[in-house]
């Protein structure tokens, strides 16, 4: 099948628990459609899934792979991807979004090579099959078992499993040098930038000046690996974090649009609309049902349906 042609991007954030920085998305509502979506996205956070039933293909970056039963994808934050399953099949998949450095930093001086654990937590994309890394889709599939049931000390199981998946993952990972791998990379400090200063106000150059790049060549660049400019991700980005506070707190609109750095209620309004396809009110009156005090992420919760994709392709 043939690579859907790219046209936009999407930014997804997951804000994770500080205390244990990880959330699990499984369940019936994570069957994956068999529609190809011209839409590639990227995360603010690493991304593990397992696919626990049926097949079909992802394309992470430039690479397009097959996946099926008890293959384990791989996916650092900002690499873009998607996935979609075999014609006729919706296959099925757990996902685990996580800080791994966060997790593990009593653990990281017993990893076996730094260097390229910590290029793998950049820029590492891949998928891990049964045969190629004997174990990998156990582990993460006892990491699911335990976030899902969440026993006595399943913090420690979780930390334990997880450096013990990293470490073999490790033994087997060969880092094939892309040119995009090192581009991103050079993004890297802007990217973070955005997600822990979003609700500041601070000009463009600032983020070319941490990648050390000219402010025309880090533009140039950050189009062309994101798929647009630095300003309409902030604005994601913000949107993205006034769901959360939008969903979980009683707080006035007008307060939330400050909160998240904007200081004028119709310029907020307008990206919001822009984004989400509708005004705050709107979208927080829709979205009542849904409201969480405890778990707060601005990610997807469900996977997206065909007619979905089907629309946005449109």
């Amino acid at each position: 099948m043939a690579r859907p042609r790219v046209t936009v991007s999407e930014y997804r954030s997951y804000e994770l628990p500080a205390d244990f920085p990880m959330i699990l998305l499984h369940g019936e509502e994570w069957r994956i459609s068999p529609v190809p979506s011209t839409r590639l996205h990227f995360h603010n956070c690493l991304e593990i899934g397992v696919c626990l039933n049926g097949s079909g293909e992802m394309v992470m970056e430039e690479e397009q792979l097959s996946f099926s039963e008890g293959t384990v994808s791989f996916v650092a934050p900002n690499v873009l991807h998607t996935t979609w399953s075999s014609p006729g099949t919706m296959s099925l998949w757990s996902y685990l979004y996580l800080d791994v450095e966060a997790l593990l930093k009593e653990s990281l001086l017993s990893i076996p090579d730094l260097p390229k654990f910590n290029r793998m937590l950049r820029t590492g994309r891949t998928l891990l099959y049964p045969d190629a890394c004997p174990g990998a889709y156990e582990m993460v599939c006892e990491i699911i078992t335990e976030m899902s049931q969440k026993k006595s000390g399943y913090r420690a199981c979780v930390r334990g499993l997880l450096l013990a998946f990293i470490t073999r993952l490790l033994r087997v990972y060969t880092r094939q040098e892309h040119p995009a791998d090192k581009q991103i990379l050079a993004l890297t400090p802007a990217l973070e930038y955005i997600h822990h200063h979003y609700m500041n106000t601070f000009p463009m150059e600032t983020l070319a000046a941490l990648c050390h790049l000219s402010p025309t060549h880090f533009r140039r660049l950050f189009h062309e690996q994101i798929g647009t400019n630095p300003l309409d991700l902030l604005h994601q980005v913000r949107v993205a974090a006034s769901c959360t506070l939008l969903r979980t707190s009683n707080e006035s609109v007008s307060h939330i649009a400050g909160q998240v750095g904007y200081t004028s209620l119709s310029c907020y309004n307008r990206h919001f609309l822009r984004i989400m396809g509708s005004t705050p009110s709107d979208w927080r009156k829709s979205s009542d049902g849904s409201r969480r005090s405890v778990v707060t992420y601005t990610g997807w919760m469900k996977a997206e349906t065909s007619e979905e994709i089907l629309q946005k392709n449109d």
